[in-house]
């Protein structure tokens, strides 16, 4: 795996946290403390342990925080809970490369509980109750336990992001590294001689609050299309056709990359594409060098480390 550590690009970085970040602040009932809860913001990314170079590399591009492994799980989480790392390195940066999912409103509130505990609000009756109404409509809101003992919460309505014409490339290869995903589908087809027919494609999904984004893609690749699925509130941006695939979406990714353990799906995605540019999808050795491809991809990369 190649070392990813220093050479992250800043729009990367915001684009992987759209996809696998959290904002997230944490409430612990506390005597010692007068109001009787400590507080703690938390900046943080969990991963499968896989892609451990990954966290290494936001590490190092941030300069700051915790890197954690778990016994007996095959989850890494980095970490930045240090308040002051928080006001002079995190917040600065999203300010500077700011997210464009539904994400950036969980964050703006998150930077709003921060304003309030810098001004040591957090700290009288007041304040308190005004972070836990910021709280309530941060990520899934507040737990059963927080609801009983702030009873009297009001919601404050969440920020919208705003999408800019222009997509930064970078961005798209950090959000693709956490959320795309590369296929290679091989069906039974009485109209091929082989008796299969080889496709690929890719696909990446959101919640329906982030439609404009995903319809955007459409735009920044040139193809492509969307498929809505009311039932869950999802829309999945999905790339089929041969032609975009090899001319459009993968010289793409080409240039701004995917990085860890996702890269290695995309080098082995390129590597079906080539065959089937070459019509070796049609013979027999083709096609058993494309199952072999696919036998290794996704889940089954997963299960092998």
């Amino acid at each position: 795996m190649n070392n990813i550590e220093n050479k992250l690009d800043p729009n990367w970085i915001t684009g992987f946290t759209d996809a696998e970040g959290c904002f997230s602040i944490r409430f612990t009932q506390n005597k010692q403390h007068k109001i009787g809860w400590y507080i703690l913001p938390v900046f943080i990314i969990n991963l499968h342990i896989r892609d451990k170079n990954i966290l290494k590399g936001m590490k190092s591009f941030f300069g700051c925080g915790t890197i954690y492994y778990y016994k007996n799980k095959q989850v890494i989480s980095y970490a930045v809970s240090d308040i002051n790392n928080i006001n002079k390195i995190i917040i600065p940066h999203f300010e500077r490369y700011p997210l464009i999912t539904q994400k950036f409103g969980d964050y703006v509130l998150w930077k709003n509980i921060i304003e309030l505990m810098n001004e040591k609000r957090h700290l009288n009756k007041e304040g308190l109750k005004k972070i836990v109404n910021l709280k309530a409509s941060l990520n899934r809101g507040l737990t059963k336990k927080l609801e009983i003992c702030f009873p009297y919460t009001i919601k404050v309505k969440k920020p919208i992001a705003s999408l800019s014409k222009n997509m930064d490339y970078n961005w798209i290869a950090g959000f693709f590294t956490g959320d795309g995903c590369f296929f290679i589908d091989i069906l039974k087809s009485k109209s091929n001689k082989i008796g299969y027919t080889v496709t690929l494609r890719i696909i990446i999904g959101q919640h329906s609050k982030d439609e404009f984004l995903i319809n955007s893609l459409i735009n920044t690749f040139k193809c492509g299309y969307v498929y809505k699925n009311p039932t869950i509130n999802y829309v999945i941006f999905i790339v089929a056709k041969f032609k975009d695939l090899y001319h459009n979406i993968i010289p793409f990714f080409n240039q701004h990359k995917i990085e860890g353990i996702k890269l290695l799906d995309f080098k082995d995605f390129c590597k079906a594409a080539e065959l089937i540019n070459k019509k070796a999808h049609l013979t027999k050795e083709g096609l058993k060098e494309i199952q072999e491809i696919k036998s290794r991809m996704n889940k089954a990369r997963y299960l092998s480390l």
